[in-house]
């Protein structure tokens, strides 16, 4: 019963601790924010003139065509995803496994 009433209260604690957290930023979008984006966006005469005066340099982006999928579809058909794949589905068994030989009794002189 004991550990019953200690697994309900870390639920119910970890429950509100989530809640909790939600609400502070979900608080803090509340208001005008039209008028918080506009002056952020909003530049100064002498940032517009250093942007300005620098020539604009653009890089290209070198993507191997086998690497980076092109569309969100295709990931799981790429290397990365096949990996990733792989890698939560071992997690996912280790997981398992963990908790079904963790169930076993403490065998301890003491207890």
């Amino acid at each position: 019963m004991r550990e019953y009433l200690t697994r309900t209260a870390a639920w119910a604690l970890s429950v509100t601790l989530a809640f909790g957290a939600a609400a502070v930023p979900c608080a803090a979008e509340g208001g005008d924010a039209e008028a918080k984006t506009s002056s952020l966006t909003r530049l100064s005469p002498t940032g517009r003139q250093l942007l300005a005066s620098r020539p604009v340099k653009v890089a290209r982006a070198q993507s191997q065509p086998g690497s980076v999928p092109t569309s969100p579809g295709s990931f799981l058909h790429s290397k990365r995803g096949a990996m990733t794949l792989v890698l939560m589905s071992a997690g996912t068994v280790f997981t398992v496994w963990s908790i079904n030989h963790d169930r076993k009794p403490v065998k301890s002189p003491i207890r």
